[in-house]
């Protein structure tokens, strides 16, 4: 029995200590992949692709609120929504400086969420729609978050954060969240937060100012090739949200209706043209009539007249005998 127990106590020993290794190696290789540090080309293209990632979400989320739904107004804010933050989203994205590209996805994205997520505006919009959207905005702030995370301190998130927070209560929210960049509400600090990340002080690998001019030419037409495949993606929701702006004016039934006279108006014309070339079709016939009958006429008077003048002559001829 002593030789049993002290069997048992050695087994479980030795695999408490071994799971403690193990978490003592997972631990270190948490660790190890949080410290290696990124180059500039790497977030660059994470910035891309999370671009991409954040149209997905819009796109699956707003066809889920717009198809079938019969209510103009839901429809509309919806579309406005999703051009708005995609074409931000993109605009970041292909925007020179590749640190401050991340920054400002995280804000914008962070900030949408405080507006239509933890706010309950979009309930209020959008009623049971609504989920698709908080659950997807919900999904771009991790994946944002989570981004950062490569490339900023643990510190450093929590000051982007805080900074995040404290400029939403002094300012209490804006419908235009899409516009607003982390220079706008972190200042100085922002910039000088920007500067130690760039100089080594986060996760990613310092720059080299000798290099940087090199590559940010050769990123701009990256960029510019990037920025001009996706436009065509939502260009069809800027037809779309001048559509809603149209059905949602207030004499829009009358302008609908005057449309609408309008496209009959070739048809109307057409009646009319018809209408008038039958007219001078039979105006023209009976103008010939008239020619003929005038004509015929005149050439009855003239026989007349020069039988009369034949018989007058040859009877003054007769008595001159």
């Amino acid at each position: 029995m002593l030789a049993a127990f002290l069997i048992m106590a050695l087994t479980s020993g030795c695999v408490s200590g071994f799971s403690g290794f193990l978490k003592g190696k997972q631990a270190s290789k948490t660790s190890m992949l949080r410290d290696k540090r990124i180059t500039e080309k790497q977030l660059d293209e994470l910035s891309n692709a999370y671009a991409d990632r954040f149209y997905t979400l819009m796109l699956s989320s707003s066809e889920r609120v717009i198809r079938e739904n019969p209510d103009l107004q839901q429809c509309r804010i919806m579309n406005g929504l999703r051009l708005l933050t995609v074409s931000s989203m993109y605009d970041i994205a292909t925007s020179p400086d590749t640190v401050t590209q991340l920054v400002n996805q995280l804000v914008v994205v962070t900030l949408e969420n405080h507006f239509w997520v933890e706010s309950g505006r979009a309930q209020l919009i959008w009623g049971d729609r609504a989920k698709y959207l908080v659950e997807n905005l919900r999904k771009a702030r991790e994946d944002i978050w989570a981004l950062a995370a490569k490339a900023f301190t643990d510190e450093q998130l929590s000051e982007i954060d805080l900074t995040i927070s404290s400029w939403w209560v002094r300012g209490g929210g804006t419908e235009f969240a899409s516009y607003v960049r982390f220079s706008d509400i972190a200042g100085n600090r922002g910039r000088l937060l920007i500067e130690q990340v760039r100089g080594g002080a986060g996760l990613l690998a310092p720059l080299d100012r000798a290099t940087e001019q090199i590559q940010s030419a050769s990123q701009a037409l990256e960029r510019s090739f990037f920025w001009a495949k996706r436009v065509p993606l939502f260009a069809n929701w800027q037809v779309e949200a001048l559509w809603y702006d149209l059905l949602a004016m207030p004499d829009s039934r009358q302008v609908l209706a005057n449309i609408n006279t309008l496209s009959q108006a070739p048809a109307l014309m057409s009646q009319r043209m018809n209408l008038v070339t039958d007219t001078v079709a039979q105006t023209r016939e009976a103008a010939n009539d008239l020619v003929d009958q005038i004509f015929r006429k005149a050439l009855i008077l003239i026989g007349m007249l020069l039988a009369g003048a034949f018989v007058v002559a040859r009877w003054g001829f007769s008595k001159r005998k």
